[in-house]
């Protein structure tokens, strides 16, 4: 079978009887990566790259491209944000991305932390004349080597002060191999919504509690956290995002998709204390990942739509808050950077 065949005959036929009711008219995607080869200053090699393999060069281009193609019949829009890693190198990567974010549907942020060392000043000229809605939070880590870092050790108050004056978006990657689950992950997010309440605090990966054990143990640290949110990319277990609809409710919930990890045909399962990615032939090898031609299969990205759409239905969620999780939740949370002003600043 062909990629187009498969297309035509397994991806739309399900999209359109499974996947498209589910979506409001217009979908945010709050959580995509966009690079380029030439923005590396060390390019991994495929056989060294383990924990997570993803796509060396995903420009812009070809993020709205997939985006129309998984998405076909809507409008669609994304919080995008170079590979936070320390391959690359920072300035191109944020310069790229600023370049992008002038694209209406793109919205940037920029990649900052600790490590990056970049003072406050720096920060917030480009934030105000790049067009940042924020930060994704830089990884000084490789692959599955999460070790002992903390929260603190991720982000400072160069950064978190000017978040919490202008209502910034931090897009946060916890740490640690825990998780949210961690007790120390949770002191530390709890501490920054505590001392930087403007701040737009938001866990990726529903805080990597990609399992219900572990969304069990994590759920209770954020409950009391207004300031904190949930963005579902990757999570396609249902009982997971139960648990969090049911605890934090569904207007602390973001839709991510982790282009381009989503646009992987398979699911994300989890096999005792560990999640692992079961995809169809044809992706490079990385760590958690399963491959078989035996299986039926298509976008993640549709798991993890029906993912949201089954925890809804379990948590007792109405269709109206559902649709909110896709769109309007994190529209909301672009509005208010800067009161207004950064989205304001689009419309001239």
């Amino acid at each position: 079978m062909t990629e187009q065949e498969r297309y035509e005959q397994i991806d739309m036929p399900f999209y359109k009887s499974e996947v498209a009711p589910v979506l409001p008219d217009e979908v945010l995607d709050f959580h995509t990566h966009i690079s380029r080869l030439q923005d590396f200053r060390v390019v991994p090699e495929r056989s060294s790259v383990r924990y997570m393999q993803i796509e060396e060069e995903y420009t812009a281009e070809a993020l709205l491209k997939d985006a129309r193609r998984i998405f076909p019949d809507r409008a669609y829009s994304a919080v995008c944000f170079g590979l936070p890693f320390p391959t690359v190198d920072m300035e191109k990567v944020n310069n790229y991305t600023a370049e992008s974010g002038k694209r209406r549907e793109l919205y940037p942020l920029l990649i900052a932390g600790r490590d990056l060392l970049m003072p406050r000043s720096q920060i917030e000229a480009a934030v105000r004349t790049q067009g940042f809605f924020g930060y994704k939070v830089f990884l000084n880590w490789q692959g599955s080597d999460y070790g002992d870092i903390t929260i603190e050790d991720m982000l400072g108050p160069e950064e978190m002060s000017l978040a919490n004056e202008l209502n910034l978006i931090v897009l946060l990657h916890v740490p640690r191999s825990g998780r949210l689950a961690d007790p120390e992950v949770q002191r530390g997010v709890r501490r920054l919504s505590a001392e930087y309440p403007n701040a737009n605090i938001v866990l990726a990966h529903c805080g990597r509690a990609y399992l219900p054990d572990e969304m069990k143990s994590a759920i209770g640290s954020v409950v009391d956290l207004p300031n904190v949110y949930l963005d579902t990319t990757m999570v396609t277990d249902p009982t997971v995002l139960q648990i969090a609809f049911e605890n934090v409710g569904p207007g602390r919930m973001i839709f991510g998709t982790d282009f381009p990890v989503a646009t992987m045909r398979g699911r994300r399962v989890y096999v005792m204390d560990h999640w692992v990615d079961v995809v169809l032939e044809g992706y490079g090898p990385s760590g958690y990942r399963v491959a078989s031609d035996g299986i039926r299969a298509t976008f993640m990205a549709y798991e993890i739509v029906l993912a949201i759409r089954r925890a809804a239905e379990m948590a007792g969620i109405t269709s109206e808050e559902m649709k909110s999780v896709f769109y309007e939740n994190g529209m909301k949370l672009l509005r208010r950077v800067m009161n207004g002003a950064q989205m304001g600043s689009r419309d001239t």
